[in-house]
């Protein structure tokens, strides 16, 4: 019985495991790099004050991540590593009361608006295009970037491409707002810098640093976005300048299912339901098949204990009845058939009576349900 409960098991868990090993190496959902921000935009980053206060930004044109450096100080759960860092890349000296701006790398707006100026004939300055793939890990996700990028002029050896992933509203767990978090920054800088020399790399961001970061895209699915910020200098120009801005919005839910993928579950779903019908099926069979057994002592033999077999809608044989140490019966017991529906009492006499309980082994086979062994236990008769 047990193996038979094991290989049902197995039966019912095997389109799982299937679905589970197939799925294991495909990406859960795929997020396409197309559209690019306008050259009027500019990237503003944002270092909250310790009150979570942000920066006021007047234009809608303008790309603001929000970044939080104030963890140690708060015990707040947002993550503000790659904060601090960031702002010691920029040379920023924080303000715990009061948040501090930066367009395109630069503390002047004015500044970044003249930096901007010089190179605006010359965009677009480089071509990307790829996808974001998110996977399953661990107990979190990796988001796989597997991009084709080709600068349209030649570039410095300076030039860097950060990604950011940032969430569109975040609560943190002492109800601090802020919207537009960074919760990841990843500098990446392995690439052809000359003008139409194409390259082909895959960035990830991993699980591990997901995961330390706060992100679980299963318990807050919605409002990831990853940004694209290329800053850097023209070949014989010494002028920082933010050369390339795409904010993509990521999606970690698929909203279409494919046929197949829609297929597999359902298939695992009549299976098991076959299964199952059929275990009760069999249950049911037995419980209609199963003969009812039932003891007592004769009142007026000695030592003679009546045993009642009562079968449903099966014939059934009495393939063999011994009793337990110290009882012992008088003579051997025969096999014996019984027909479906019917009442059969058979006396049992033993040499002696005993002050145990008297315990019987019946060995049964029922029509079409196989052979088993009952037992049956009868207070002794001894007062």
């Amino acid at each position: 019985m047990q193996k038979i409960a094991a290989f049902i098991i197995v039966l019912l868990l095997s389109p799982a495991i299937a679905i589970a090993t197939a799925e294991e190496n495909e990406a859960v959902v795929s997020t396409t790099i197309d559209s690019v921000e306008s050259a009027e935009t500019r990237l503003i980053e944002c270092f909250a004050s310790i009150s979570a206060e942000d920066c006021a930004i007047n234009s809608q044109d303008d790309l603001v991540l929000n970044w939080w450096p104030w963890s140690d100080e708060t015990n707040s759960n947002w993550p503000d590593d790659d904060a601090k860092a960031r702002a010691g890349e920029l040379l920023l000296n924080l303000s715990q009361n009061n948040p501090v701006s930066v367009t395109n790398e630069e503390l002047s707006v004015g500044q970044a608006n003249e930096n901007r100026q010089q190179i605006e004939d010359l965009l677009p300055i480089i071509s990307l295009a790829g996808e974001l793939n998110l996977y399953e890990e661990l107990d979190g996700h990796r988001v796989e970037i597997p991009i084709t990028m080709t600068p349209l002029v030649n570039l410095s050896d300076s030039t860097i491409m950060y990604i950011y992933l940032s969430k569109e509203f975040s609560v943190d767990d002492h109800n601090r707002r802020l919207s537009n978090l960074v919760y990841e920054m990843k500098p990446e800088f392995g690439f052809s810098n000359q003008e139409n020399n194409s390259t082909e790399t895959t960035w990830i961001l991993s699980e591990s640093h997901l995961s330390a970061a706060g992100v679980d895209f299963t318990e807050s699915p919605y409002g990831w976005s990853v940004t694209f910020a290329l800053f850097g200098e023209l070949e014989g120009n010494d002028t920082n300048q933010l050369l390339y801005l795409n904010q993509v919005e990521l999606s970690t839910q698929k909203e279409n299912v494919e046929l197949d993928q829609f297929l597999v579950p359902i298939f695992a779903i009549v299976f098991g339901i076959i299964v199952i019908t059929t275990i009760l099926g069999n249950m049911y069979k037995e419980e209609h098949g199963m003969p009812i057994i039932s003891g007592y002592w004769h009142r007026e033999k000695a030592n003679c204990l009546v045993v009642e077999f009562t079968t449903k809608s099966r014939r059934m044989e009495i393939k063999s009845l011994e009793a337990d140490a110290p009882w012992k019966l008088s003579s051997r017991f025969k096999s014996r058939f019984i027909e479906a529906n019917k009442s059969v009492n058979i006396e049992l006499k033993f040499k002696q009576s005993e002050t145990t309980d008297c315990r019987l082994h019946i060995k049964l086979e029922v029509d079409e349900l196989g052979v088993w062994t009952q037992f049956l236990a009868i207070t002794t008769n001894i007062d």
